[in-house]
């Protein structure tokens, strides 16, 4: 059995294949007029003509392409008209059904397929292009959050320190200790006038613990002085240099659960304090 569509401009048939019709959607062109039609719309099967019979090839033509049914818009004449001899039919047959519409399609069907190729790769170049600025982004973002979390991320994964030292390198910049003054707690203080200094020196004495499980840097020290009232008289902020009573290295640090101790003599002449208050903060 062949496959035979039909053009339904011209009325002109062709043999096809399976692969024809597969390959664009069943979409194909006209040999003779060049019209671009679909080919399951008209398609239908005939039996082979065997060469040492003639009588059974008009016989199997003419039972396999029926009339079109009275619901076709456009009425096709049969592929052979019935007043040709049998010979005619052996030579119609190969020139219009198996040479010239199979060319025609299969000339079609290379045109139409010339297309493809250009369009899969252009697709393909598209999709390369947007790879390569996705993965530009997703660095660039990476690259971002690096820089800015540093120093988290070198106290949440300590190996990846010496890689962040290095990418700092490259930026001129550092990474400093992490600050959490929440996890930094007064353990103790008190303030009381110093017996051996004049009168209006007092002194401050504190213990501060670090309770995170990282290193953190001095903290600043602000001492609020109070009335009766609980109203401030005077507040101020004193640095690790000022509280410590030394020259204290930015990068030095508070050990994990370890404490520090803090005297601090201060001048309170004229205040009156009754009271005080006592915060660390990171300015």
């Amino acid at each position: 059995m062949a496959l035979v569509t039909r053009c339904p401009n011209c009325a002109t048939a062709f043999r096809v294949t399976a692969q024809h019709l597969q390959a664009h959607g069943g979409d194909v062109r006209c040999g003779q007029c060049e019209h671009v039609f679909n080919g399951f719309a008209t398609l239908t099967t005939v039996q082979e003509p065997e060469a040492d019979d003639s009588s059974r090839v008009v016989g199997a033509r003419t039972d396999a392409l029926p009339a079109p049914s009275s619901s076709d818009q456009t009425v096709l004449p049969p592929i052979f008209p019935q007043e040709i001899t049998t010979s005619d039919v052996a030579s119609a047959t190969l020139s219009a059904v198996t040479q010239e519409p199979a060319a025609e399609i299969s000339d079609a069907a290379s045109e139409m397929l010339e297309h493809y190729p250009y369009d899969s790769v252009q697709l393909r170049k598209n999709r390369l292009s947007w790879s390569f600025a996705s993965l530009f982004l997703l660095l660039l973002l990476t690259g971002q959050a690096a820089y800015f979390y540093r120093t988290e991320i070198s106290v949440l994964a300590p190996d990846t320190r010496p890689y962040l030292e290095q990418y700092c390198e490259l930026l001129r910049c550092t990474i400093p200790p992490l600050q959490q003054a929440e996890l930094l707690s007064i353990e103790s203080s008190d303030l009381q006038a110093d017996p051996a200094q004049d009168a209006g020196v007092v002194i401050l004495t504190a213990t501060v613990r670090n309770y995170a499980s990282f290193p953190q840097v001095y903290p600043a020290l602000e001492l609020t002085l109070t009335d009766i009232q609980d109203q401030p008289l005077a507040s101020r902020i004193f640095t690790p240099g000022e509280y410590l009573g030394r020259d204290v290295n930015p990068a030095q640090t508070i050990a994990p659960a370890h404490e520090i101790n803090i005297r601090l003599y201060l001048a309170s002449s004229g205040l009156n304090a009754a009271g005080y208050r006592l915060f660390l903060l990171y300015p």
